[in-house]
């Protein structure tokens, strides 16, 4: 494996002898920019280490530039199938959020791309199941939402089975959140 830089993983997961990572690895970071992070776009990578043999194998999963991956908090750790972030642009002045969802599937390697709508840009999705047995993609997507013509935010509410269909619900906030602002869901368990 050549060096890189990693923010974000979107998970790791032992598989018999072998570990896998998959994480958003830049080629380079801080060499141009020291305030980072716009020296390489960033993109999905799988790195398998076989503690058996001492080798290990990188494979990129993924062409489209994408951040903040995140998977159903329920597979963290453990073998997953999807796993969602926010694509990156690549400007002049080099990376910005792009206003898109990406979720990627690690059973087929496909990758399905939602547009938010000219002038938004997410920050980081959050999986919700719909409660502790159900699917994987059973549940909802949140994530704050920017629009630039309005400068304010809402959290947005996707079905994780149904991307296309577009919001299941949205609360307009009073103000602008800023992009790259993390949460987490925690369930009510009472």
């Amino acid at each position: 494996m050549g060096p890189c830089y990693v923010f974000h993983p979107l998970n790791a997961f032992d598989d018999g002898e072998r570990v896998v990572l998959d994480v958003v690895r830049y080629d380079r970071m801080f060499d141009a920019n020291r305030l980072g992070p716009d020296d390489s776009a960033p993109h999905l990578w799988r790195w398998t280490i076989d503690t058996a043999t001492g080798t290990t194998h990188e494979e990129q999963l993924s062409d489209l530039p994408f951040e903040f991956p995140r998977v159903d908090e329920r597979r963290v750790g453990r073998r997953h199938r999807y796993g969602y972030g926010t694509t990156i642009a690549r400007g002049t002045s080099g990376n910005e959020f792009a206003g898109q969802l990406v979720r990627t599937d690690a059973s087929d390697g496909t990758t399905q791309v939602v547009d938010l709508g000219a002038g938004r840009t997410s920050g980081e999705w959050v999986m919700v199941p719909r409660d502790h047995g159900s699917a994987e993609d059973d549940g909802w997507l949140l994530s704050l939402v920017h629009d630039a013509t309005t400068d304010r935010s809402e959290v947005v509410v996707l079905a994780a089975d149904d991307l296309a269909g577009g919001p299941v619900a949205a609360v307009e906030l009073p103000n602008r959140v800023p992009v790259g602002f993390h949460g987490n869901w925690v369930a009510d368990d009472r």
